[in-house]
């Protein structure tokens, strides 16, 4: 599902990167991964938008900046817990570090488009399924566990899982 960001979502999701960076560089946190393909503050900036189209489709409080961690939950829809995951466009993997580290109930992968306003919504998947079926993966430095972006569920089902669920 493409998402077409609103200005003001383009602008939060902007600064709330450089504000991110800001906090990080005045502590002097090094980059989790070094990227030649992208800065830090570009990654910021993606991933927040990410967090925009999730919140816009579900209907959820907008993301919000955590300078100390967001304990693995980007976004709330009710009582379940969101973490969304932004990929680059040619590499469309869910990825975790580790099991530990999927700390929300469901995952969400996003990755851009050739329109800087709109993002692609790849999928979702809950964390039992994502154990379930994920494969480890080297990427060059050390195993993630990984599940490719054909294997996810569409955000649709989740909506309407979601939906029903909520008026039992």
């Amino acid at each position: 599902m493409k998402v077409r960001l609103s200005k003001k979502d383009l602008l939060e999701a902007e600064l709330m990167a450089k504000d991110t960076v800001f906090m990080l560089e005045r502590l002097s946190v090094s980059p989790r991964l070094e990227n030649k393909n992208q800065s830090r503050l570009e990654a910021n900036i993606f991933g927040f938008m990410a967090e925009f189209a999730v919140c816009r489709v579900l209907d959820t409080e907008p993301p919000r900046l955590n300078f100390a961690t967001d304990g693995g939950v980007d976004l709330w829809l009710g009582d379940v817990t969101i973490d969304v995951k932004y990929t680059a466009r040619n590499t469309n993997k869910l990825i975790f570090d580790s099991v530990s580290k999927f700390k929300s109930q469901v995952a969400v992968l996003v990755t851009a488009t050739s329109n800087m306003d709109v993002m692609e919504i790849l999928g979702w998947c809950s964390k039992n399924r994502f154990i379930e079926e994920s494969y480890k993966k080297d990427f060059g430095y050390g195993e993630r566990l990984v599940m490719d972006a054909d294997k996810l569920q569409p955000i649709e089902q989740f909506w309407l899982k979601y939906t029903q669920n909520k008026f039992l």
